[in-house]
């Protein structure tokens, strides 16, 4: 799967919002299949990882914290969360897991 930063110049922002009112990204001018990733600047390691397919967020998405520790962790189709959100403090304790369906509701808190 292709990984490009989130810097990378030819990463665009397709600001024309689509049916549910999200951008689009764009990569050489085409919508997006893969993960962006940016960095902290001051450790240098990872900060996010967001899986894209065809410009929108589709699959896992993720935040460090800057000890490279996972912060974040969700599933994401369209603007809604599927399946587990897990959150982490800084010393990689799980502080917070929740289960939603592939439609993005609620359906329990584990954590």
């Amino acid at each position: 799967m292709l990984r490009i930063e989130y810097n990378d110049p030819h990463l665009t922002l397709r600001d024309r919002p689509t049916n549910w009112g999200e951008e689009v990204q764009l990569y050489n001018g085409q919508p997006f299949t893969g993960v962006i990733v940016s960095y902290n600047p001051d450790t240098g390691s990872l900060r996010t990882e967001y899986e894209y397919k065809d410009g929108i967020f589709d699959g896992r998405q993720a935040e460090y914290w800057s000890n490279g520790n996972l912060k974040e962790e969700y599933f994401q189709k369209y603007d809604y969360h599927i399946g587990a959100f897990k959150r982490w403090d800084e010393q990689g304790n799980l502080i917070s897991h929740q289960e939603f369906d592939q439609f993005g509701n609620w359906v329990k808190t584990i954590l």
